[in-house]
């Protein structure tokens, strides 16, 4: 075990005045402690979803984020 990385997170989560963030965090945290996978914790609903959007990805159907911003970018300046 790395103390000083441990001695990071401490800081970061300090630091951090993000509540999504936070939540997150703490979501990944406590599914480690659980033992729980990822995929067990998701909802049939959810699990179709992500099955069919890595399936769009892989025939091509994606577009990375950046594009996206630039995309959007024009709805969020109004």
């Amino acid at each position: 075990m790395n103390p000083d990385l441990k001695q990071k997170l401490h800081t970061l989560v300090d630091s951090c005045n993000d509540e999504f963030i936070l939540e997150e965090a703490k979501a990944v945290l406590e599914s480690y402690e659980s033992g729980k996978e990822f995929w067990e914790e998701l909802d049939e609903e959810d699990q179709d979803t992500f099955l069919g959007s890595e399936e769009e990805h892989e025939q091509g159907h994606s577009i990375t984020h950046n594009r996206l911003l630039h995309q959007v970018g024009g709805f969020r300046k109004k």
